[in-house]
């Protein structure tokens, strides 16, 4: 499951760090090119809740031999017109509708396959899969569309989806063949009671506000990396290593401040600390040019922003207390798809209409400014919610899930 979780990133982020260059390519906006990145996020909001419905009718390898099978044949489609604009973006918007159906499948196969104690781990294991398909457009996309062009590099992309389907559709089944010891039916169908206990929930809502901001926040940074870096002289080859250095730090932080959250009991400074730290960074990203100096910036601002993700996803957890996991992860996860495809538009829009970067970026650290003082307002969970939540799997913030 692993190649194929990271293939289907990898095929969000393809052109992320080589925005300038597809444009020159196909002779578009660079809004235009941004629509390859926005489509992942607008069809895991159509199509989420049809992924789960699959996963719990039919089981998940049915949902994973779906995305697999889209992710490979649109994959090399988008590849053998590279050429063609219209059909390229008609493409990258099929194979975002694959994304749902494997990332969805992660608390299913967890359960599936491995007891209770160990599910997080295993769950932790694909999520960490999404991370590195982040990394790996990040790196090769430059280097392979410099040297053989943008179809080549699509190409490359297409094998490595081609071959991830294969050998999920392979070696991938449903359950083993030796039941569990403690096999527990998980069920995360989403219902109206519980979304209406939600919305009156405060606490819980508080968490959604701060979820809507930082998860949108992270996917303009992520998908505009080379818009937000080119203007200052940085290339894509080094705006495709600064964004491998924001990713790697982020996975960095997202296995160390759990650890240190769990370690000492605390969670709320933790969400305090990394606004603080994300605010000056915010700045840092929009002035700074030296490209070491940015590295370093992008990567305080990734092991920040990645790191507290899974220790929010807990407290929210706790705080819908007794709304199923699912249902209230689901909802955080979802804001932030919504609030990444709004950002990143009128992110565009602004930068096209001032010509500058700088407008939007100091919104960007205008709105995580407002975080701050919020996060002094949220509440520690109660012991029976921990309880609870304790298995609760540590997804990352780039997930689309």
């Amino acid at each position: 499951m692993v190649p194929i979780i990271i293939a289907t990133e990898t095929m969000w982020l393809s052109l992320a760090p080589i925005a300038s260059q597809a444009e020159d390519y196909y002779g578009v906006s660079s809004l235009a090119i941004t629509w390859c990145s926005l489509s992942y996020m607008l069809m895991f909001i159509l199509f989420s809740l049809p992924a789960s419905w699959v996963i719990d009718r039919w089981g998940y390898r049915a949902s994973l031999i779906i995305g697999a099978v889209i992710t490979a044949v649109f994959g090399l489609l988008r590849a053998v017109f590279a050429e063609h604009w219209t059909l390229v973006l008609i493409m990258q918007f099929i194979i975002a509708i694959g994304q749902p159906f494997l990332l969805n499948i992660t608390t299913k196969a967890a359960a599936n396959w491995f007891p209770l104690s160990e599910r997080s781990t295993a769950a932790g294991i694909l999520t960490m899969a999404q991370y590195i398909g982040f990394v790996l457009p990040m790196v090769v996309a430059p280097i392979v569309a410099e040297n053989a062009g943008i179809p080549d590099m699509m190409m490359v992309f297409a094998i490595i989806a081609i071959v991830s389907a294969v050998i999920a559709i392979v070696f991938t089944k449903e359950k083993p063949h030796t039941p569990i010891s403690d096999e527990t039916p998980v069920r995360e169908a989403v219902k109206l009671e519980s979304l209406k206990s939600l919305a009156v929930n405060r606490s819980y809502s508080l968490i959604l506000f701060i979820s809507f901001i930082s998860i949108g926040i992270f996917n303009t940074l992520l998908t505009l990396i080379e818009t937000i870096l080119g203007p200052r002289g940085l290339t894509s080859e080094e705006s495709g290593i600064v964004g491998a250095v924001f990713i790697v730090a982020g996975i960095i932080g997202a296995v160390v401040l759990p650890l240190l959250s769990d370690k000492y009991r605390i969670r709320v400074p933790f969400f305090t600390g990394a606004i603080a730290i994300l605010l000056p960074a915010l700045i840092g990203l929009t002035y700074v040019k030296d490209v070491a100096w940015v590295a370093i910036i992008a990567g305080i601002a990734g092991f920040a922003i990645m790191g507290v993700a899974p220790i929010l996803f807990q407290h929210g957890s706790e705080a819908a207390y007794p709304i199923p996991e699912g249902t209230s992860l689901g909802m955080i996860l979802l804001m932030g798809q919504v609030s990444g495809a709004v950002f990143v538009y009128l992110f565009e829009l602004l930068n096209d209409s001032t010509g500058s970067i700088v407008p939007p970026m100091l919104i960007f650290a205008g709105m995580t400014a407002i975080l701050l003082p919020l996060t002094f307002r949220m509440r520690v969970g109660t012991g029976q919610a921990s309880a609870n939540a304790s298995n609760s799997t540590p997804l990352g913030p780039g997930s689309s899930r």
